[in-house]
């Protein structure tokens, strides 16, 4: 019995490396080759050089326009958290604001004094923040209350943070 375990072990052994070396990996690195032949650098260079190849290099940079204008998204008014993330274009350059940061603001009980609330009243915020400013809102209140959602909407929209950067970060609050 022991030695036919080795010859099964043996089998399996050989059938795990003869399927190891299969071809797909080494089709993998033509592709990047094609793509830098049709790079043609010295173009660049002697565009500058040349004031009619620097006028056609202008229609170069026009066509890589787009890509800065695109940073900058539309957020609606009264968006919900997933939307103001959906507003966000890919490729926009991501910056990390820290938690603490991002929720000094919504500690400030000061803040929710105006919204009248009960003290049996909980509150659980999703803010998406812009540039300093509140973008999304996810606020839900237990018991149900619409008008203190409707309040803390408000106050929120009000709030300007400290940490402004081009970037979109969320932060989550119960209260």
């Amino acid at each position: 019995m022991r030695g036919s375990f080795t010859t099964c072990l043996g089998c399996i052994a050989a059938f795990v490396f003869a399927c190891g070396g299969s071809t797909p990996p080494a089709d993998a690195p033509d592709p990047p080759m094609e793509q830098t032949k049709p790079e043609p650098k010295p173009e660049p260079k002697s565009e500058p050089s040349d004031e009619p190849k620097s006028d056609e290099g202008d229609t170069k940079e026009g066509k890589t326009a787009p890509k800065p204008a695109a940073v900058e998204p539309t957020f609606k008014e009264g968006s919900s958290v997933d939307e103001a993330i959906n507003a966000v274009p890919q490729g926009t350059p991501r910056v990390n604001v820290e938690q603490e940061a991002l929720s000094k603001p919504l500690l400030d009980e000061a803040l929710y004094k105006p919204c009248k609330m009960s003290p049996t009243q909980h509150v659980k915020l999703k803010v998406a923040i812009w540039d300093g400013k509140a973008v999304g809102m996810d606020i839900t209140a237990k018991p149900k209350n619409d008008k203190v959602v409707a309040c803390m909407k408000q106050q929120i929209s009000a709030i300007t943070w400290k940490d402004k950067v081009k970037s979109l970060n969320t932060v989550e609050y119960e209260y």
